[in-house]
């Protein structure tokens, strides 16, 4: 095991266990204050965040997995199941009710992440109810294929606007005005790109929903075509679970938000899977 993924999976280790020790865990999450404002139920959709955070103290764990090759390769390679796949692994914490902490790992480039989410703005409404949400965040591509012009290439930022709003509290609609910079680390010239996500969430019972989202680069660099994702979401007291389909096969804000390796047209698409397990600390 490579020695920064050693710390990094023990800070995470470490992380979990300072707030854990010597408070009780329960794995059920605890019901919102009526004079809240709650629109999605999970933190994500697919790849784009939703404008809602967790309760004070509260954490989360992710597993998410892409897999590479596309489900046109047939039977014989189980539609792409067989892999290899990229996968992340991260952490967050609440701090409050509207802060949010975020620690995240891929193993592609070895990319490791840290964000901010902040609820900045709430509207309680019976047909439109809003949230407003920034969040913003700084990744580190430890291990490269490649040389980079500068050490300070293989650091990435990003910040995000993220507007949600829940029409007869079942279609869930979000956008999120996004800003990368080193979009790509590899480039002579340090680039940039403003991507403008959307996405829209049905849902059908408290237990599961429909989920799909489009990531447009409107300007600046992009990684050939736009990043289209939908598939299924299915929730329990403690645990979501999405399968989806997608035609980009990277996770992190900051390599996502650079665009996809193949034409959604083409029919291409991959295999993909989020799951989450919610731990709610009681005092």
């Amino acid at each position: 095991m490579k020695i920064r993924t050693f710390i990094f999976l023990l800070i995470i280790a470490l992380f979990s266990t300072l707030f854990a020790q010597g408070d009780r865990s329960s794995w059920k999450r605890k019901a919102y204050a009526k004079t809240d404002v709650q629109l999605f139920h999970s933190i994500h959709v697919i790849n784009l965040p939703t404008a809602e955070t967790l309760q004070k103290k509260d954490m989360q764990f992710d597993i998410s997995h892409r897999f590479i090759p596309p489900i046109t390769e047939g039977s014989d390679a189980a539609f792409g199941i067989d892999g290899p796949v990229n996968m992340r692994l991260a952490l967050a914490y609440a701090i409050t009710d509207r802060l949010l902490v975020t620690a995240g790992r891929t193993n592609v480039n070895d990319n490791m992440d840290v964000q901010l989410k902040y609820k900045t703005l709430k509207i309680q409404h019976r047909t439109f109810p809003v949230l407003i949400t920034l969040m913003g965040g700084a990744a580190y591509n430890s291990q490269l294929f490649q040389a980079v012009k500068s050490e300070s290439r293989k650091y990435q930022y990003y910040g995000q606007l993220i507007a949600n709003t829940l029409i007869h509290k079942k279609l869930g609609i979000g956008i999120v005005p996004s800003y990368l910079h080193n979009s790509y680390i590899f480039c002579c010239e340090n680039q940039h790109s403003f991507v403008l996500g959307n996405y829209i969430q049905y849902y059908f019972s408290p237990y599961w929903s429909l989920q799909a989202e489009w990531n447009p680069t409107v300007t600046g660099w992009r990684r050939w075509h736009n990043t289209m994702s939908f598939g299924i979401e299915l929730e329990t007291g403690g645990h979501f679970f999405k399968i989806f389909l997608s035609n980009n096969d990277l996770i992190n804000t900051a390599q996502y938000l650079s665009g996809a390796d193949i034409n959604a047209d083409s029919g291409d698409w991959r295999f993909g899977f989020l799951i989450t397990r919610a731990l709610k600390i009681v005092r």
